[in-house]
């Protein structure tokens, strides 16, 4: 097979960091944190100050050419009255309208939003709210929300081993191991360690036969609909299938050797079905210009390195997808049995293959339920979970993609989401596969919170922010931060924001924040304006 060469990135700064770069930078959020900054962090955003609001508005109105009215006369304002309901909400569609008008450095973007408050129903702003866009990560939104329905937020994945041979008093095993993965989206290397420590705890010496691989629960492994659009040697291009460890991923860890010498390379984990190899070259200086190519041979992956990296350069990890999910899981297993004293054949190269109906179980290992599982698909956007979490919506063995994505437009489809434009290719929301407008997302936002079987579990699993996730960095210096729960979203040409904006004792405002088209300096301009709604909405819900 002909090698395939892909540039080895040094380790970018973080998502945090660049967010707050770009909100330093763009300077609009911070003149309304400023506006509503905090006195008493544990209270609920207020509205802003007299005082303060003066110069909320004069900030605002200079971008938005003086189009935001004032809003000192609801400075520490009561609940409205009923009657006051519509101009309360005249006020903030001005407001919203304001700053999405004064966002000049957005032109030529598109820009949907959709606002409803959860507990009159009463649309409180629309801006192309009906208009389909890529949601990017946000359709992670549907895809928990329909876990949580169709499978339960108690449910976990399980882990097994099993054997059809015999294990005799010297704890030799006269057969076949079998590791069955049920499609585990957490599973790693400890608590593969802990099931060869039950099958040591059973007595287990010794193993004279394979250790075979059975995935069947999935269709097979490989890439989820449309991770074929780009060619990407990326962790978070990993493909899926139903024995899967690690995220399917590995970790090298580099650092310089002596000037003329290889760089110190350490795989981990170090499993036979990877390889090493380097035509690195230590340098002097500081620079790191390493890059790496990768091969089939043998049926191992051989990963080498190339270029050069200077004896002051810091010590790095990259981590990247394996090709054979299968195989990485039961050369892991190999690896750990070893490593607890078993002793293991010639034979015992993983392969393929389906537990026996005459087999007995000799370890399990469970996951944590789902509830706490959508919390590292949603605060922490983790792709390769939310597509190993759809594909198990699709009940029996054999699951194929296209069965559980329609599971999920049935979902939606019950709890009345719009469907004209509704597009679910994939559960993660990576690359241009999924469509939903701003309005069917607070659809189904308002229908997860009306169902009080999920409504705790889902609001658990969204960032916070300013406290957590991929928010933490966001709103962190506005009385509105720890009161708006969000799923974020970016790819190359789309930003996103979407969740909720809450108050004490009041059902909260979900919104959606859609943007499509942008160029790459537009990104900082996008979550910036991003934030200054989801503020400005939380300030209406505290009033």
């Amino acid at each position: 097979m002909a090698p395939v060469v892909r540039r080895l990135i040094a380790p970018a700064p973080s998502r945090h960091a660049r967010a707050r770069a770009a909100l330093a930078c763009a300077g609009l959020l911070g003149l309304l944190g400023a506006a509503l900054s905090l006195t008493q962090p544990a209270a609920p955003p207020q509205s802003a100050s007299p005082a303060k609001s003066a110069s909320l508005v004069d900030s605002i109105a200079s971008q938005a050419q003086g189009a935001l009215p004032s809003l000192s006369g609801v400075a520490h304002a009561a609940p409205p009255p009923a009657d006051e309901g519509s101009a309360a909400a005249g006020s903030l569609r001005a407001d919203l309208d304001a700053l999405v008008d004064g966002a000049r450095d957005l032109s030529g973007a598109q820009i949907g939003v959709s606002v409803v408050d959860l507990a009159s129903g009463e649309v409180l702003y629309a801006r192309e709210a009906d208009r389909a866009l890529n949601p990017a990560s946000n359709a992670k939104l549907v895809t928990t929300a329909a876990a949580l329905s169709i499978l339960g937020p108690e449910h976990r994945y399980s882990t097994r081993v099993w054997t059809a041979g015999t294990i005799d008093a010297d704890g030799v095993l006269q057969g076949d191991l079998y590791l069955q993965g049920g499609g585990d989206p957490s599973l790693v290397t400890g608590e593969v360690y802990e099931l060869a420590g039950q099958l040591v705890a059973a007595g287990l010496t010794r193993v004279k036969g394979k250790i075979i691989v059975d995935a069947t629960r999935f269709d097979g492994d490989g890439w989820p609909p449309g991770f074929e659009q780009k060619s990407e040697f990326a962790s978070h291009r990993a493909p899926g299938g139903a024995m899967s460890v690690n995220y399917n991923t590995f970790e090298v860890h580099a650092r310089p050797g002596a000037v003329g010498a290889s760089p110190t390379l350490r795989l981990l984990p170090e499993v036979d079905d990877l390889a090493l190899e380097s035509k690195a070259t230590t340098v002097a200086g500081k620079r790191n210009k390493l890059w790496v190519s990768t091969r089939e041979e043998g049926g191992k992956t051989v990963v080498t390195f190339h270029g050069e990296i200077g004896t002051e350069a810091p010590a790095a990890s990259y981590r990247y997808p394996v090709a054979d999910p299968s195989r990485y899981a039961g050369e892991l297993l190999a690896l750990s049995l070893r490593q607890r004293g078993v002793k293991l054949g010639n034979k015992a190269r993983a392969q393929s293959g389906e537990v026996p109906k005459d087999a007995r179980l000799l370890a399990t290992h469970r996951s944590e339920t789902l509830s706490q599982l959508c919390r590292s698909v949603n605060k922490w956007s983790n792709n390769f979970m939310a597509e190993q979490i759809l594909r198990t919506l699709e009940p029996g063995d054999g699951a194929t993609a296209e069965q559980a994505l329609e599971r999920m437009r049935e979902y939606t489809k019950s709890i009345g989401v719009e469907q004209s434009g509704l597009v679910l290719g994939n559960g993660s929301g990576l690359y241009d596969n999924n469509a939903i407008s701003p309005a069917a997302m607070t659809q189904l936002l308002a229908a997860v919170y009306a169902d009080f079987r999920i409504r705790s579990d889902y609001l658990a699993s969204l960032a916070v922010m300013g406290k957590d996730g991929t928010t933490r960095s966001r709103l962190h210096d506005s009385q509105a931060g720890g009161w708006v729960r969000v799923k974020t979203g970016t790819l190359d040409d789309v930003s996103a924001l979407s969740g909720y904006a809450g108050a004490q004792g009041k059902d909260p405002i979900a919104f959606s924040i859609l943007m499509n088209g942008l160029e790459r300096k537009q990104r900082r301009q996008a979550r910036a304006l991003q934030d200054a709604l989801a503020e400005r909405i939380a300030a209406e819900r505290a009033k």
